[in-house]
């Protein structure tokens, strides 16, 4: 479970890092009364930037133990940001850890929130930020119905951003160990204004009780579906957009 010494590391960095973010980035909300004041639950969203665990947190109330790419512990400063604050490191391949799968179903028995971005990388690897989500990995199904946790879809939508160029060169990236398909990452989105849209929970009752290989197939279809949905609805995509990934 997280400890109390992440959480207050957490919270510390938030207050100290709050006041500045939200004067680089106007962030409305909507929806933030789905997340429940207490108990466990996933939250799972599109991932367009590497602002959006701030812009997140910047908002939501509580503690957020979130999941993120092991190779981001190689990265100087930020590999101690994400151990001091209960940050799971999870191999972008699929290959979970003992450990990393123990921690995080820890987060959901102690009645903590797990963030996921269930795209992974894989859509800032892409680089078309016009373009719909990717493909789920389905791990985060996984882990809400053996946690008995609700999921929580919410998406980031960019009402100001600017594109910019990848701010170290690929040469560097790639002497600091990043995988190749990062090192190849040619832009990243700058977020000046977004809207983070909260939408009301998928119940653990509502896939509790099937097999869990047809539950894990229903939590990520429906997330997926729910968060194409809201980024229709928000402007953020055509209503005639389908997901480019298969469902």
């Amino acid at each position: 479970m997280p400890t109390n010494s992440e959480k207050d590391t957490f919270q510390s960095i938030k207050n100290v890092v709050k006041p500045f973010f939200d004067f680089m980035v106007d962030i409305q909300s909507e929806g933030l009364e789905h997340i429940p004041a207490e108990g466990p639950a996933i939250l799972v969203g599109n991932h367009r930037s590497d602002m959006d665990p701030f812009v997140v947190a910047s908002k939501v109330p509580r503690y957020i133990s979130w999941i993120a790419a092991r190779y981001t512990e190689q990265i100087p400063l930020f590999n101690n940001l994400t151990r001091a604050t209960g940050v799971i490191p999870m191999d972008i391949h699929g290959n979970v850890s003992v450990s990393s799968i123990k921690k995080l179903m820890s987060v959901l028995r102690s009645g903590d929130l797990l963030g996921i971005f269930p795209e992974g990388h894989d859509y800032i690897v892409r680089n078309d930020f016009s373009a719909p989500l990717e493909s789920f990995h389905e791990g985060f199904g996984i882990f809400a119905y053996r946690g008995k946790a609700p999921v929580i879809p919410f998406t980031i939508i960019p009402l100001e951003e600017e594109i910019q160029t990848m701010p170290l060169p690929s040469t560097i990236r790639k002497f600091m160990g990043l995988p190749e398909e990062v090192c190849a990452i040619p832009h990243r989105v700058q977020y000046r204004k977004v809207k983070l849209v909260v939408n009301e929970p998928i119940p653990y009752a509502s896939f509790g009780q099937l097999p869990e290989k047809e539950a894990v197939s229903t939590i990520v279809k429906k997330s997926r579906a729910i968060l194409h949905s809201m980024q229709v609805a928000n402007g953020m995509l055509p209503a005639t957009a389908q997901p480019t990934a298969s469902e």
